[in-house]
């Protein structure tokens, strides 16, 4: 029986929770949940192996882009709560991420689509393999043990390059950016601290995330003023696309403990995006449940939060807008599928 892409995302997804979960542990949960995020990881790289082989299936072409958002939510959010990364360079990670999403969602309903660059794919398999190196600058104690375990991929990478450079007379593009990102990475193991290499690494996760969504930022503002619309509407769309989600993580500051529910929250809206995109692409419109979102949830959810701020204290407020959001996003999620189960039953008897 052959494993198809559909199954490893599918598998992908429902054993997420679990490494999001030993992280709160010890350091011998810590080490099993980073060879578990790394053996996810691999199955992203595999799954895509296998659609490039057997042809991709609308199914994957849903969920494939919602598994790996939702990878990264449970990676950095918990990494935000102990502190191994600021929650700044986390808001800004996941900023990035909502407004790209949103802006596929809006080019969807006019037919244009904005194709996957290189650059977007590398972005990807950085934030994964970032956050790996990130969580064992924490776990290793020993910063010479630290340099050594950090050598072993550079010495993969230059091996990998120098056989590309006899065999084919060239190195590929990315063979030499894990060379760049390797010799960066042992470098400030070298010299900095944890927390400060820790720093070091979250920014050219950052500086790649952000360049990957200038290329798409352009090809959107192209593609919008060829249809005539305002900028100013779109702006507006595209800040309610994803202030709920963006307004939950930023209350991670005041009740980190809460962090599961921002986990939920952000997981939820990633998963009703893509499926929005991938309704829009159909022909399918969903002018009344955007208007439900964006008239009644978002006001909602924010008033009520205004509300628990201005009458109570900080704590308590911030505790009663994740509730009342988790509430929202999830019954929005839950409605937003079932109001598609036919066309996801179908694309999963395509698959």
């Amino acid at each position: 029986m052959r494993i198809t892409a559909n199954q490893l995302t599918i598998i992908r997804i429902i054993c997420l929770p679990i490494p999001c979960v030993l992280l709160y542990g010890g350091l011998a949960a810590k080490l099993v949940a980073l060879s578990l995020f790394a053996l996810l990881g691999f199955t992203d790289y595999l799954d895509g192996v296998l659609a490039r082989r057997y042809g991709t299936t609308p199914f994957g072409t849903l969920f494939d882009p919602i598994a790996d958002k939702i990878f990264i939510t449970v990676i950095y959010i918990p990494f935000v709560q102990l502190g191994y990364v600021p929650l700044w360079a986390a808001f800004l990670l996941f900023l990035r991420e909502f407004l790209i999403t949103e802006i596929r969602r809006l080019l969807s309903r006019t037919k244009q689509e904005l194709r996957v660059t290189e650059l977007a794919k590398s972005k990807t398999t950085i934030q994964m393999g970032g956050a790996a190196f990130i969580l064992l600058v924490y776990l290793v104690p020993d910063r010479r043990l630290v340099v050594a375990l950090f050598c072993l991929p550079l010495a993969v990478a230059v091996v990998l390059a120098a056989v590309d450079l006899i065999r084919r007379g060239r190195i590929p593009h990315r063979t030499m950016l894990a060379l760049g990102c390797f010799s960066y990475i042992l470098a400030i193991a070298a010299v900095f601290p944890k927390r400060q290499s820790a720093l070091l690494y979250m920014v050219v996760i950052l500086g790649f995330t952000y360049a990957s969504g200038l290329q798409y930022l352009r090809v959107f503002y192209s593609a919008w003023r060829e249809t005539g619309g305002s900028l100013l509407g779109v702006f507006l769309r595209l800040i309610t696309g994803f202030l709920v989600p963006m307004a939950a993580l930023a209350m991670v500051r005041f009740v980190p403990e809460a962090s599961w529910m921002v986990i939920l929250i952000l997981s939820f809206d990633f998963a009703s995006q893509g499926l929005d995109i991938w309704v829009a692409a159909l022909g399918r419109e969903e002018r009344t449940k955007e208007r439900l979102k964006r008239m009644v949830m978002i006001p909602l959810a924010l008033i009520a939060g205004v509300g628990f701020f201005a009458f109570t204290d900080v704590q308590t407020a911030a505790t009663a807008f994740l509730w009342i959001s988790l509430s929202l996003s999830g019954i929005y999620g839950a409605v937003d599928f079932y109001g598609h189960r036919q066309l996801l039953l179908a694309s999963t008897s395509s698959s």
